[in-house]
Parts: structure tokens; sequence; C-alpha cells
């Protein structure tokens, strides 16, 4: 037996246990890590059954249960055997390697030198991340940071144990390199097999290490066709800059017109965030057909954001939405518009752009923005659409002793700036104008008796208005206005052993201020807005502050709700609205056009997951004819689902050039082993056109996504009119989506 202080071969054991196909550290992360209170040595803890030293063989064999532990790796196999006259280590049957990141290796074999720079390993098999899996007849170590994998074969697809059944899809390659540094690996002459059947040669491809979150190199590619582009291909390259800050860059081809370039850079700071998406190229204009038009340009688009953190009740940021044209985005199919970059959300077709800051704790909020418009509608005039520099607004909670209740105090600042050459010719003069309001409000609730909820109410206003009556004429003047009310409501509660039934009548009633109208005071914050089941008992019902609801009012309704034991609901809410006068800004379109309003109501049913609907009505005051109707329905059986919407607007009260009956429908099919199928339709029953159809075919397991998508769209925007496209999209899991997002 060898003493145990003689020396083993311990660089050559460190080699066996760095021969592996997992990462030898973790992902990268933006916060430092801390030094361990115990530093590493390179000491080896060498445990086994029986150690022989054989002095005739000069080689040292450790055997049965044989556990090896360095530097926070351990290496078990049944047996151990270092050859002194080679300086070798081999490691022999049920070799199992675990490393400090918990990744485990199995090999049948391991074999190191004391020079640590070769290693080998015979029938590897390797857990890569959380899904990755990966064999290979053969593993050979070249220096510190290089292993070459030889017959291997990859997959991120649960493995069928019994091998009766093959993987949803795998990559095999006759030879395959492993860089430990940049955590990266990458095949040659690599096959692509879905459930076991060749179906693409790759003479190369290579992707990350599945245990890291983000590393340089090729994305999947988006491919695809439709009548103006026509055949697509784009190829994005992501570069991982830093662990804070990444940048993408794609290169997209189509087929009728000049390539589109596009940049994405993203990066993280300590307060805060930024990122900026912009694409370009060089080009004419198009039709729907890809047939060119006018002289080519430079064109563009830009969408941007940040983020960032002042204290612990103060943040700052800014939005910004640019296109070259009104139908840049569209002529492109880019994304981008419509999404939350601040607290002012723009649309497909109004790109907004601001500065903002928001400040606020548990009983105060203020917010302070600075923000332009760019319509992208063709009826949009750019000098009637304002620059806001700016729009500030505050509010303040209190608690009112010896009354009770909440005061709120609230203040609105807002400058709107116009450009005046194309408003000068205008029936009615658009300038700049500016406002600004500081009001309080008060409320209390309280119960009397029977469970009667009264809560009186009170508001107290005033605002100065700055107006461009003419061009550079400016008149300042100023108005105040008050308000004073109570809403009772009595709600009956019925407990039931199956279900609980909650019936509560509601009614409000206010009086305000006369004279609030002036010829000077231009409607700018309150033009579209309807009275619902969402505000019916709102006490002023214009939304904001230009215009003002005078004289008296009295809003009366009932609201119900039922709740099964087993989670099933339904509940409805009926009601409208009496007035004392009419006022200028209140129309039949916002349902506020006489002294009453039509009725309002809203309706809802869930029935679980197999069943839904909800319904949000208007009847008209007199006849209770259907003036406006939104029905949505879900449903579920078996196999099948079905989703719909149905909106119908009466003619009458519809806003000018805006859809009146629009319906949408989606049906699915849950096919065998993971197929479904999809169609869709947005049909305009005014004019009997299919807004959007579509047809999808849908693969998905846990590893695997595919889908053949057909759509058509038969609208007319500009020089953009009906269009179809075909696009395929494969997600193999661990290595990207091919084809799209």
């Amino acid at each position: 037996m060898r003493r145990s202080g003689e020396p083993l071969g311990w660089a050559a054991l460190a080699a066996a246990l760095a021969v592996t196909v997992s990462p030898t550290a973790m992902a990268q992360t933006t916060q430092p890590v801390a030094a361990s209170a115990e530093e590493e040595t390179d000491r080896v803890l060498l445990e086994a059954d029986e150690l022989i030293d054989d002095q005739n063989a000069r080689t040292i064999t450790a055997q049965g249960n044989v556990n090896v532990r360095y530097q926070g790796r351990t290496l078990r196999a049944d047996r151990l055997v270092y050859d002194l006259n080679s300086g070798t280590i081999r490691a022999i049957g049920n070799v199992e390697i675990a490393l400090e990141d918990g990744s485990v290796t199995y090999a049948n074999e391991v074999e190191a030198d004391e020079a640590m720079n070769v290693g080998a390993a015979t029938e590897l098999r390797a857990r890569l991340g959380q899904s990755g899996t990966l064999a290979a007849r053969a593993a050979l170590r070249h220096g510190e940071g290089e292993s070459e994998l030889r017959n291997v074969i990859y997959t991120s697809c649960p493995i069928c144990t019994t091998g009766d059944r093959p993987p949803t899809w795998s990559l095999r390659a006759r030879r395959a390199i492993q860089d430990r540094e940049s955590r990266t690996i990458s095949y040659q002459g690599a096959v692509l097999e879905v459930a076991g059947v060749p179906v693409l040669y790759l003479p190369y491809i290579a992707h990350p290490d599945p245990s890291i979150e983000r590393a340089s190199g090729f994305l999947p590619p988006e491919i695809g066709r439709n009548r103006r582009l026509g055949s697509f291909y784009g190829q994005p390259y992501f570069w991982a800059i830093s662990p804070y800050s990444d940048l993408t860059a794609s290169l997209r081809v189509h087929g009728n017109v000049n390539p589109l370039v596009g940049l994405e850079y993203r990066r993280r700071f300590w307060s805060g965030m930024l990122e900026i998406d912009t694409t370009f190229t060089q080009e004419e204009l198009f039709d729907g057909d890809g047939d060119r038009l006018g002289d080519e340009q430079f064109r563009h688009s830009v969408f941007a954001e940040g983020l960032f953190r002042i204290n612990n009740d103060w943040n700052w940021g800014f939005g910004v939405e640019n296109a070259y044209d009104d139908q840049y985005l569209r002529r492109y199919d880019l994304d981008g518009a419509a999404e939350r970059r601040g607290p002012y959300i723009g649309q497909d077709t109004r790109l907004i752009s601001q500065l903002f800051g928001i400040g606020q704790t548990p009983n105060s909020y203020a917010s302070v923005a600075f923000a332009s418009v760019q319509g992208l509608r063709e009826t949009d005039n750019s000098e009637l659409l304002p620059l806001i520099l700016p729009y500030l607004q505050t509010d303040h909670i209190f608690h009112v002793p010896g009354i009770g209740g909440q005061l709120r105090v609230a203040s609105n600042t807002v400058a709107l700036v116009r450009e005046n050459e194309d408003t000068l010719d205008l029936p009615d003069f658009q300038g700049s104008n500016a406002r600004f309001s500081l009001g309080a409000t008060w409320r209390r609730d309280m119960i009397f008796g029977p469970g009667v909820v009264v809560s009186p109410f009170a508001q107290a206003r005033g605002d100065v208005f700055h107006v461009e009556t003419a061009d550079e004429d400016y008149e300042t003047f100023s108005r105040g206005l008050g308000m004073a009310g109570t809403e009772i409501s009595w709600p009956f509660m019925r407990p039931g052993e199956r279900f609980d039934l909650v019936v509560e009548p509601v009614v409000m009633a206010a009086w305000a201020s006369q004279d609030a109208e002036d010829p000077r005071i231009r409607n700018e914050d309150s033009l579209s807005f309807e009275l619902d089941d969402s505000n019916l008992f709102r006490p002023n019902a214009a939304p904001n502050y230009d215009i003002w609801e005078p004289g008296a009012r009295v809003s009366a309704g009932l609201r119900a709700t039922a709740r099964a034991r087993s989670g099933e609901s339904a509940s409805l809410m009926f009601g409208r609205r009496w007035r004392e006068e009419q006022a200028d800004g209140f129309t039949e379109t916002n349902n506020l056009g006489g002294e009453t309003s039509d009725w309002v109501g809203a309706a809802q049913v869930d029935l679980g997951s197999n069943l839904g609907a909800s319904a949000r009505f208007r009847l008209a005051d007199d006849t209770l004819e259907m003036q406006r109707i939104d029905l949505g329905v879900r449903a579920a059986v078996g196999r099948f689902s079905v989703t719909g919407r149905y909106f119908n607007i009466d003619e009458s009260i519809a806003p000018p050039d805006a859809p009146t009956e629009q319906l949408t429908g989606r049906v699915g099919i849950d096919l065998a082993r993971g197929w479904r199928m999809q169609a869709g339709l947005t049909r305009d029953l005014d004019s009997d056109i299919n807004l959007r159809q579509e047809i999808r075919a849908i693969y998905e397991d846990d590893c695997t996504f595919l889908e053949i998508a057909y759509t058509r769209t038969e609208t007319q925007r500009g020089t953009i009119g009906p269009d179809e496209g075909i696009q395929i999209r494969i997600g193999l899991r661990s290595l990207g989506v091919f084809g799209g997002s």
C-alpha cells in the first residue's frame, strides 16, 4: 500500500476532472462576485475502498467507490489508475464528473496526463444547463479552453428512457468543438433530424452553451414572403458588448425592393435602462405590389426609450417614436408603434415622443412631461398637432380632521404650441394656448342604518387660460367652478349554499356651477369620450378640464353580482343619467347630447375555462333600440375552442369615418400529438371587406415549435393596398426561432 504522504499526479487528476462538455463557470452577472472566505487550494481529497501501490508496474490504483474532490469538482469512478511511467491517470467504469455549477458529465472512461493540456473521454454524456443534452463517442481536450467532440449528438428535448423513441429534434455531427472561453459549441458537417429522420444538412452551425444567458453570435434568420416585399431573408447578429449592454444588427434583403438595415442597442445602468431600435434604407416609395414610385431617398424609423431612478420617489425617462413617412412602418411590416415608452402611449397611427419625470409617495403624485405627436393618417396636418410644453399635474391626499373623509388637492398645467401657417385659413383659428388649474375635492363614505352607504362630496376649482385668439394675439382670462353632491348605495347580500348574490342600487346626485362656457376656450383634452357603464356615476361627465358639465344631474343604476362557491361568476350593471341642461362639448356621440342619456349597461358571465361571455351596450332612452353593443364570447369543447367579438354602433352616434359594424372570430382545433390548427377572421360588415384573415398550422411540444401561417388583408391605406403572405417559423429550444420572433 502507498503511504498517504507521497504525492499522486494531481495535475493529471485535475486535467481528468476538466474533460467535460459542461461549462466551467456560471453565467455572467452584472454584480461583482465576493471572494470566498476560504481560498481554494490545489489539495485533492481522494477516498476509496482500497489503494494499491504496485512498485513493479509503477502504478497506483484506487478502487471501489472512488471519490475525488478538487477545487469544487468531484469525480466518482469504479477504479482510478495512476501510471508513474507515463504520468497519466485513468478513471474507469461509471465515471461521473460533477462541476461546481451543479452540472454532471458521465463517461465510461476518462484519461489525462500531468501536463494538464490533454485529456480524453469515451462514451461521454452531459447535461448542459437546464435543457440541453449532449452525447459523444469520444472527447479530446486541447489545452485549457477547448474540447473536441467526435460523433456527437445534441438535443434540448426530453430523452426517452426506454430508447424506443427518438427526440423530436436533434443535431448530429461527426465533429464538434466546445470553446470554454466564448462558451459556444460549433458543429462541422451537422444534420438536423426530426423524429429521427434527417431533414437538413448544415456544413457549419454554432450555438451558445445553454447554461449561459447571452453570447455573441448569429441569431436565427427571419424568412417569409408577401406581395409588397416579395421573398425576404433577414439575418440578425447579436453582440454581447458587456454584461450590461448589447447590440443586435440585422440585414433584411427583399426580392422586390432594396435591403433594410436594423440596429437595436440596449444598456442597463445602475439607476435604469436605455434601449434604441432603428431601421433605415435607401429606397423609392413602392405600392402594395412592390412597384417603385418617385425618387430614391434615405428612409428610416427610430424607437427609443429610457427610464432612470433619481431617488426612491422620483424617476425620469424619455420615449422617442419617429418614422420617415406615414406608410414606412406598414410598408416594411415593422413593429414598435403603440408600445408604452412613458406615461403616454401612442397608436399605430399616432407616434408620441416624450420627456418626463414622475414622483409618487403614499399620499402624493406628481408628473411633468414634454411631448410631440407625429400623425400617420393621410388626413393629419402636422401643423395642427401641437407640441406639449409642458404637461404638469400634481395630486396630494389629506385626511380631514373633524369632518372626516379625504381631501384631494390637484393642479394641472398644460401649454400647447402650434405653428400658425396652416391654421390661419381655417374657419376656427387654432393657435397656441395654455391653462393652469387648481382644485380641491372632498369625499367621505359613511354607513347608516341597515347598511346604506352615503358618500357626500364637494369640489372647487379655478382655471386660468392664456389663449392665442388670432395670429400673435393672446388673451388671458379665468373662471371659477364648483360642485357638490352625494352618492347613495344600498347593497343587499344573500349568501347561499352554492352561490352568493349581491344586489346594489346606486344613485348619484350633484349640482355644478353655471357659466363655465366661454367661446375663447377650445376643447383640447375632451374630444373623444362617452358616458357608459364605466363612468355613469362620475359627478362630472367631462373626463378632463377644458369642458364642464353645468347644472344639476342625477345618475341611477343597479349593480348585481353572483359568485358560486366553485368559482363561477356573473355580474350585471344597468342605469342612466338625467341632466338639467345642455352644454357645449356634450353631444349625442358621447351620450350627453340632451337632458337624458341613453341607457347603458354591462354584463359578464364566467363559467370557467370552457365558457365565458361579456357584453357592453347602450339602449335608446325612449325606444330602447340598440345604439351600441360590444359582445365577446369564448368557448371550448373537447378539442375545439372558439373566441369571437361583435361590435355594432348606430350611424347617428358613430364618430366620422369610424367603422360601425365589425366581427372578429377565431377557431382552434387540437389535433393529435402536439398539432393544432387555427383560423381567424376580422370582417368589416359595413363594407363587406375582410380586414384580416389567417390560417395557421402549429406544432408544439417541450422543445419544439413549428408554425406555418397564411395571412391576407384587404385594406387600403395610401399606396399600400391588399396584401397576402406566408411565413414559416421553426423554434428549437436553446437554438432559437427560425423565421421570425
